[in-house]
């Protein structure tokens, strides 16, 4: 089993919880820019 695979089965929790704020984030950045272009 590669390397990487064993870490994301440990840490899963952590990436997907990283994975969520950077989705939210980006989220609101294109939300923002969208808001901003409509004006």
């Amino acid at each position: 089993m590669p390397m990487w695979i064993s870490w994301l089965t440990d840490h899963w929790l952590t990436v997907l919880l990283l994975a969520g704020i950077f989705v939210a984030v980006l989220y609101i950045i294109l939300d923002r820019s969208l808001l901003f272009y409509k004006e």
